[in-house]
């Protein structure tokens, strides 16, 4: 799929210099607002050429479906990769789409992949992955970050700690950001909406003697402890 990114002082100032320069017509074209024109920036898009697959159409003509019924004004991008569709939403109602902490774009996400996967074989079974102005992305580089700094605090002050409580998708990135670390394990505990992760040392780690002077780790005052009166009536269960 050829494309191109363009600026401008707006938003459709960029897209009629992408249209422009490909020699085309918005009917040709699907558009992504990567970014709206701000004090100090300008609008960037992303226009690429309609030579979409069957699937792509399919799965973009569904999201502007679910997003029609949400009442919400958004721009749809779709681009078939080898393991999912990607699509990436953006316009003025994006934090809408988002949500509180991405809430509401990780229950579009699922309900996005139970319609289009409704009724295929295992084989024909296709991700679809939904983004919008790259917070997925940014959400999850903070989240691994924040985990990394918990474990060196673990790992410091010989304490285990919980984070608040998260959703599904944020405990997947705790999980996955120390899942192959050596000397702290994460578990979750409690019920939605208010479970959350506990990240521990391993049982065989002793603290070292110079455990006051390391400073391989950062610490983030965020993370709380979890109050010792509380410890005994936490429910656990390990699959989030």
């Amino acid at each position: 799929m050829k494309s191109i990114e363009t600026q401008g002082k707006t938003a459709e100032q960029a897209i009629e210099i992408g249209l422009y320069k490909l020699g085309v017509s918005r009917e040709e074209v699907n558009i992504e607002i990567l970014e709206q024109a701000g004090l100090f920036n300008k609008a960037r898009v992303r226009i690429s050429l309609n030579t979409s697959s069957e699937e792509e159409a399919k799965v973009k003509e569904l999201i502007e479906k679910l997003i029609g019924l949400m009442g919400l004004n958004l721009n749809v991008y779709v681009e078939e990769r080898e393991n999912d569709f990607f699509v990436n939403v953006t316009g003025e109602d994006s934090a809408l789409f988002i949500g509180k902490r991405g809430d509401s774009i990780e229950e579009f996400q699922i309900i996005a992949n139970a319609i289009y996967n409704n009724g295929k074989a295992r084989d024909e079974i296709k991700r679809v992955t939904v983004d919008s102005n790259n917070y997925a992305k940014k959400r999850q580089e903070i989240l691994t970050n924040l985990a990394k700094r918990t474990a060196g605090k673990v790992i410091r002050e010989h304490k285990e700690f919980k984070f608040e409580a998260m959703n599904s998708y944020e405990r997947r990135i705790i999980h996955s950001a120390l899942a192959d670390h050596d000397k702290v394990i994460t578990e979750s505990y409690g019920n939605e909406p208010n479970r959350y992760v506990m990240v521990k040392l391993k049982s065989n780690i002793t603290r070292p003697k110079n455990a006051d002077k390391t400073d391989d780790y950062f610490e983030d005052e965020t993370i709380k402890e979890i109050p010792a009166d509380n410890k005994a009536n936490e429910s656990r269960s390990d699959d989030n």
